[in-house]
């Protein structure tokens, strides 16, 4: 419990650093509202709704959109609620909930692949649940391996987007880089990631995307 106030109020001065260097308060204000409707499961979320929409051979079923936001959003979200009720981890902290959620989220995205492959999804959908897998796998690599600070929100943000620029018209292509660019503005302006952890965060999704559709082709 002592942990998880020194975090929180560790997290509540870092705020209150940046707003201080900030000029102007709405900048902040407008970053902190990019940053909360932005989240992972939103992006999800919106991948799945536009996929649904504008491609007709992504899902074969309403129910397999369903399957698809389980293993890719609802698992890996369920770290933060789950956190709170396990004294271990919340002692922890903003850190107990971190390594909670990439757990849960190997968990969702390797149960996403198994579904993939014994279901026989789609080639699209095989590659979007083979570029979330990969990128888990990449990420741990990155941070673990290489010893380079990857984050993972980036990760998990340049995933639908590049998901997006792939399956879908150049129109869309456009406004996922716009909002690629405002995520990343505003990630760095509060000081919840450095341009570089950003930017290794962000690679990992990108090379798994083009792994995965290499071999989706390929076999």
């Amino acid at each position: 419990m002592k942990e998880t106030k020194i975090q929180d109020r560790s997290n509540a001065e870092r705020d209150v650093r940046v707003l201080r260097r900030t000029k102007h308060k709405a900048l902040y204000v407008l970053a902190k509202i990019i940053r909360v409707v932005t989240v992972p499961p939103v992006m999800v979320g919106t991948l799945i709704i536009l996929l649904t929409t504008l491609r007709t051979d992504v899902f074969a079923s309403f129910g397999q959109s369903l399957l698809t936001l389980l293993f890719l959003a609802i698992i890996p979200v369920m770290a933060y609620p789950i956190s709170s009720m396990i004294p271990s981890i919340k002692a922890k902290g903003r850190e107990g909930q971190r390594n909670l959620a990439f757990v849960l989220s190997l968990i969702g995205y390797a149960g996403g692949m198994i579904y993939a492959v014994a279901a026989r999804v789609s080639e699209p959908l095989m590659i979007v649940f083979g570029t979330y897998f990969l990128s888990v796998i990449v990420l741990t690599i990155m941070n673990k391996v290489i010893r380079v600070r990857a984050s993972g929100h980036a990760c998990s943000i340049a995933g639908p987007i590049g998901l997006v620029c792939y399956f879908l018209p150049p129109v869309c292509i456009v406004i996922s880089l716009c909002l690629y660019v405002a995520i990343f503005w505003a990630s760095v302006h509060m000081g919840r990631h450095t341009v570089k952890e950003f930017v290794w965060g962000s690679l990992s999704s990108p090379l798994s995307l083009a792994l995965t559709a290499a071999l989706v082709v390929l076999l």
